[in-house]
Protein backbone atom coordinates (compact mmCIF):
# COMPACT_ATOMS: atom_id res chain seq x y z
CA UNK A 1 0.00 0.00 0.00
CA UNK A 2 1.35 3.63 -0.96
CA UNK A 3 2.99 5.42 2.11
CA UNK A 4 0.55 8.49 1.84
CA UNK A 5 1.89 10.45 4.61
CA UNK A 6 5.63 9.93 3.42
CA UNK A 7 4.08 11.25 -0.65
CA UNK A 8 2.78 14.37 1.57
CA UNK A 9 5.97 15.05 3.07
CA UNK A 10 7.42 14.88 0.10
CA UNK A 11 5.32 17.88 -1.23
CA UNK A 12 5.73 19.86 1.86
CA UNK A 13 10.03 19.82 1.18
CA UNK A 14 9.77 19.98 -3.02
CA UNK A 15 13.15 19.43 -4.65
CA UNK A 16 14.29 21.91 -7.76
CA UNK A 17 15.12 20.17 -10.30
CA UNK A 18 14.38 22.95 -13.23
CA UNK A 19 16.40 25.78 -14.35
CA UNK A 20 14.82 28.92 -15.56
CA UNK A 21 15.39 32.53 -15.53
CA UNK A 22 18.78 32.40 -13.76
CA UNK A 23 17.11 30.06 -11.17
CA UNK A 24 16.53 27.01 -9.94
CA UNK A 25 12.67 26.12 -9.88
CA UNK A 26 10.79 23.81 -8.23
CA UNK A 27 8.30 24.00 -11.14
CA UNK A 28 4.67 23.49 -11.55
CA UNK A 29 4.07 20.74 -8.77
CA UNK A 30 2.69 22.46 -5.43
CA UNK A 31 1.02 20.71 -2.18
CA UNK A 32 -2.30 21.27 -3.38
CA UNK A 33 -1.69 19.98 -6.53
CA UNK A 34 0.31 17.13 -5.29
CA UNK A 35 -2.83 15.57 -3.44
CA UNK A 36 -5.09 15.90 -6.13
CA UNK A 37 -2.45 13.90 -8.15
CA UNK A 38 -2.49 11.46 -5.35
CA UNK A 39 -6.15 11.02 -5.24
CA UNK A 40 -6.63 10.56 -8.60
CA UNK A 41 -3.53 7.97 -9.06
CA UNK A 42 -4.74 6.10 -6.02
CA UNK A 43 -8.03 5.48 -7.17
CA UNK A 44 -6.76 3.17 -10.06
CA UNK A 45 -6.19 -0.04 -9.02
CA UNK A 46 -2.36 -1.24 -10.36
CA UNK A 47 -1.91 2.28 -12.02
CA UNK A 48 0.51 1.75 -15.14
CA UNK A 49 0.96 5.58 -15.54
CA UNK A 50 2.94 7.33 -18.81
CA UNK A 51 3.44 11.26 -18.59
CA UNK A 52 5.34 13.57 -21.17
CA UNK A 53 7.50 15.81 -18.90
CA UNK A 54 9.10 15.15 -15.79
CA UNK A 55 10.37 16.18 -12.72
CA UNK A 56 9.06 16.30 -8.85
CA UNK A 57 5.74 14.69 -10.35
CA UNK A 58 7.54 11.53 -11.52
CA UNK A 59 8.81 11.64 -7.43
CA UNK A 60 5.42 11.75 -6.42
CA UNK A 61 3.90 9.12 -8.66
CA UNK A 62 6.87 6.78 -7.75
CA UNK A 63 5.65 6.67 -4.21
CA UNK A 64 1.89 5.92 -5.13
CA UNK A 65 2.97 2.44 -5.97
CA UNK A 66 2.74 2.07 -9.19
CA UNK A 67 3.15 -1.08 -11.44
CA UNK A 68 5.31 0.98 -13.45
CA UNK A 69 5.61 4.74 -14.26
CA UNK A 70 6.54 5.78 -18.12
CA UNK A 71 8.18 9.45 -18.20
CA UNK A 72 9.30 10.99 -21.61
CA UNK A 73 11.08 14.20 -21.84
CA UNK A 74 14.12 15.27 -23.38
CA UNK A 75 16.64 16.23 -20.69
CA UNK A 76 19.29 13.25 -19.84
CA UNK A 77 20.18 15.88 -16.85
CA UNK A 78 16.98 16.33 -15.47
CA UNK A 79 16.55 12.59 -15.35
CA UNK A 80 20.19 12.28 -13.47
CA UNK A 81 18.95 15.20 -10.89
CA UNK A 82 15.74 12.96 -10.34
CA UNK A 83 17.49 10.09 -9.59
CA UNK A 84 19.78 11.60 -7.65
CA UNK A 85 17.00 13.00 -5.27
CA UNK A 86 15.24 9.94 -5.56
CA UNK A 87 18.32 8.05 -3.71
CA UNK A 88 18.45 10.76 -1.30
CA UNK A 89 15.03 10.45 -0.06
CA UNK A 90 14.43 7.04 -0.46
CA UNK A 91 12.22 6.84 -3.48
CA UNK A 92 12.02 4.00 -5.03
CA UNK A 93 12.96 3.81 -8.91
CA UNK A 94 12.42 0.32 -10.12
CA UNK A 95 9.01 1.03 -11.66
CA UNK A 96 10.35 3.87 -13.65
CA UNK A 97 11.51 4.24 -17.39
CA UNK A 98 12.78 7.20 -18.34
CA UNK A 99 12.91 8.09 -22.04
CA UNK A 100 15.20 11.17 -22.54
CA UNK A 101 13.63 11.87 -26.37
CA UNK A 102 10.94 13.67 -27.55
CA UNK A 103 7.86 12.74 -26.81
CA UNK A 104 6.83 13.40 -30.82
CA UNK A 105 9.14 11.33 -31.51
CA UNK A 106 8.38 8.22 -28.71
CA UNK A 107 4.98 8.26 -28.46
CA UNK A 108 4.64 6.26 -31.57
CA UNK A 109 7.22 4.15 -30.83
CA UNK A 110 5.58 2.48 -28.34
CA UNK A 111 1.80 2.72 -29.37
CA UNK A 112 3.40 0.60 -32.69
CA UNK A 113 5.02 -1.80 -29.99
CA UNK A 114 1.34 -2.59 -28.07
CA UNK A 115 2.00 -0.59 -24.86
CA UNK A 116 -0.95 0.40 -22.62
CA UNK A 117 -1.74 2.39 -19.50
CA UNK A 118 -4.48 3.41 -17.08
CA UNK A 119 -2.92 7.41 -16.13
CA UNK A 120 -1.61 9.46 -18.85
CA UNK A 121 -0.24 13.12 -17.60
CA UNK A 122 -0.24 15.44 -20.30
CA UNK A 123 2.78 17.92 -19.33
CA UNK A 124 4.92 17.76 -21.98
CA UNK A 125 6.15 20.49 -23.95
CA UNK A 126 2.85 23.18 -24.51
CA UNK A 127 3.55 23.83 -27.71
CA UNK A 128 1.85 23.71 -30.97
CA UNK A 129 1.28 21.11 -31.85
CA UNK A 130 2.76 18.80 -29.49
CA UNK A 131 -0.22 18.84 -26.92
CA UNK A 132 -2.10 17.42 -29.68
CA UNK A 133 0.65 14.94 -31.10
CA UNK A 134 0.78 13.69 -27.20
CA UNK A 135 -2.97 13.39 -26.79
CA UNK A 136 -3.40 11.32 -30.12
CA UNK A 137 -1.03 8.69 -29.23
CA UNK A 138 -1.98 8.89 -25.16
CA UNK A 139 -5.41 8.65 -26.37
CA UNK A 140 -4.44 5.58 -28.21
CA UNK A 141 -2.56 3.87 -25.85
CA UNK A 142 -5.01 4.30 -22.44
CA UNK A 143 -7.44 1.73 -21.77
CA UNK A 144 -11.35 1.78 -21.45
CA UNK A 145 -11.65 3.93 -17.71
CA UNK A 146 -8.25 4.79 -17.67
CA UNK A 147 -7.71 8.13 -16.38
CA UNK A 148 -6.13 11.42 -18.46
CA UNK A 149 -5.27 14.55 -16.83
CA UNK A 150 -4.42 17.61 -18.65
CA UNK A 151 -2.37 20.21 -17.35
CA UNK A 152 -1.81 23.91 -17.44
CA UNK A 153 -5.06 24.58 -18.73
CA UNK A 154 -4.33 28.39 -18.67
CA UNK A 155 -2.30 27.93 -21.51
CA UNK A 156 -4.24 28.18 -24.87
CA UNK A 157 -3.22 25.11 -26.45
CA UNK A 158 -3.93 22.46 -23.20
CA UNK A 159 -7.56 24.59 -22.98
CA UNK A 160 -7.94 23.56 -26.71
CA UNK A 161 -7.49 19.98 -26.23
CA UNK A 162 -9.72 20.35 -22.77
CA UNK A 163 -12.49 22.24 -24.03
CA UNK A 164 -12.66 19.36 -27.31
CA UNK A 165 -12.91 17.02 -24.85
CA UNK A 166 -15.38 18.40 -22.84
CA UNK A 167 -17.64 17.61 -25.58
CA UNK A 168 -16.48 14.71 -26.93
CA UNK A 169 -18.32 10.94 -26.11
CA UNK A 170 -15.28 9.18 -25.87
CA UNK A 171 -14.63 10.84 -22.71
CA UNK A 172 -16.32 12.39 -19.55
CA UNK A 173 -14.99 14.91 -17.09
CA UNK A 174 -13.93 13.47 -13.96
CA UNK A 175 -12.57 16.04 -11.98
CA UNK A 176 -11.48 19.83 -12.32
CA UNK A 177 -9.13 21.64 -9.49
CA UNK A 178 -10.47 25.10 -8.00
CA UNK A 179 -7.59 27.42 -10.26
CA UNK A 180 -8.81 25.82 -13.88
CA UNK A 181 -5.47 24.40 -14.38
CA UNK A 182 -5.74 21.07 -14.19
CA UNK A 183 -8.39 18.24 -15.74
CA UNK A 184 -8.68 14.95 -15.46
CA UNK A 185 -10.77 13.11 -18.28
CA UNK A 186 -12.34 9.41 -17.51
CA UNK A 187 -11.69 7.55 -20.90
CA UNK A 188 -15.57 6.32 -21.30
CA UNK A 189 -14.89 3.69 -24.46
CA UNK A 190 -12.39 1.76 -25.74
CA UNK A 191 -11.92 3.25 -29.14
CA UNK A 192 -7.65 4.03 -29.98
CA UNK A 193 -8.79 6.71 -32.18
CA UNK A 194 -10.88 10.06 -31.95
CA UNK A 195 -13.52 10.14 -35.03
CA UNK A 196 -13.92 12.36 -38.15
CA UNK A 197 -14.15 15.99 -37.49
CA UNK A 198 -18.23 15.49 -38.43
CA UNK A 199 -18.29 13.46 -34.91
CA UNK A 200 -16.61 15.69 -33.16
CA UNK A 201 -18.87 18.97 -31.40
CA UNK A 202 -16.58 21.25 -30.80
CA UNK A 203 -14.90 21.30 -34.11
CA UNK A 204 -18.74 21.39 -35.55
CA UNK A 205 -19.20 23.91 -33.50
CA UNK A 206 -16.46 26.24 -34.14
CA UNK A 207 -16.09 25.57 -38.05
CA UNK A 208 -18.16 27.59 -40.78
CA UNK A 209 -19.40 24.54 -43.59
CA UNK A 210 -21.69 24.84 -45.95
Amino acid sequence: MADLAAARAFLRDLPKLHYWNDTWQVGGLNPQAGDRLIEIVTSVDKPEIIETGAGSTTLLFLQLEPVSVTTIAPDAALRDRMLAEAEKRGIPTVALRFIADRSELVLPKLAADGHGYNVAFIDGNHGWPSVFVDFCYLNYMLRQDGLLIVDDLQLYSCAQLYLLLLQQPEYELASLDANGKQATFRKVTGARWLPDWRQEPFIVMNSVTK
